[in-house]
């Protein structure tokens, strides 16, 4: 999975030397907000025992690089970093943190703006790319994971040069057996034969600089 994340963030950097050497504007993005959700359900055929692995909710930040490659047609490189802890939810016990955990997105989006007027631009996005999930613990690997996003949100520009960013998105890494071995339990869940995909969402604001009018 390393080499094709490598392999992404070479195709994404030529993307965005290309999209730069036309763009219309450049922005630049610094954003907070706080996550939720993010869990799959597991059966494990060891115990014959159920439940699910849980990200609990936490704040996350970022940042945004956007070019506007035609007019309100943004390309942008999106990363979103939250801590957070991987806990064990039995259907039948009790709960347990397994670890504490960094949930990393970078994704390369498509964002179109619709301008209201000078000030204010509502948007709307969608991308894909790569989720690091990455334990404090070295007992326990780090697992990369292909992951699409969406959300919305609005824009609004105090001047010419700065703005503010406010809005929600929808984190989707595409999940596949081996999660709970590579990133939680040491085996645990090594016979898990059932699994729903992971869904984090989140409410952000942030603060826009444009680099280029």
């Amino acid at each position: 999975m390393k080499t094709k994340f490598y392999a992404f963030l070479l195709s994404a950097f030529l993307v965005m030397v290309h999209a730069g050497s036309y763009a219309q504007r450049v922005e630049l993005t610094a954003t907070g907000g706080y996550q939720y959700w993010g869990a799959y359900k597991y059966y494990n055929s060891f115990n014959n025992s159920n439940g699910k692995l849980a990200l609990e909710d936490g704040p996350c930040y970022g940042g945004i690089l956007g070019f506007e490659i035609r007019e309100q047609t943004f390309v942008e490189l999106v990363f979103n970093h939250q801590d957070s802890r991987l806990v064990d939810k039995p259907n039948y016990g009790y709960e347990t943190t397994i670890c504490d955990l960094g949930a990393n997105y970078f994704q390369l989006n498509g964002t179109r703006t619709v301008m209201v007027n000078d000030k204010v631009e509502p948007y709307a996005t969608l991308g894909m790319g790569a989720a690091l999930f990455d334990p404090a613990s070295n007992k326990y690997s780090s697992l990369w994971k292909f992951a699409v996003n969406f959300g919305a949100g609005v824009k609004y520009f105090v001047s010419d040069k700065v703005g503010i960013r406010a809005g929600f998105g929808f984190w989707a890494p595409i999940q596949g057996v081996g999660l709970g071995v590579g990133i939680g339990t040491g085996g645990a869940y090594a016979g898990a034969s059932t699994y729903t995909t992971i869904i984090q969402m989140n409410v952000s604001g942030g603060l826009i600089f444009r680099l280029r009018n």
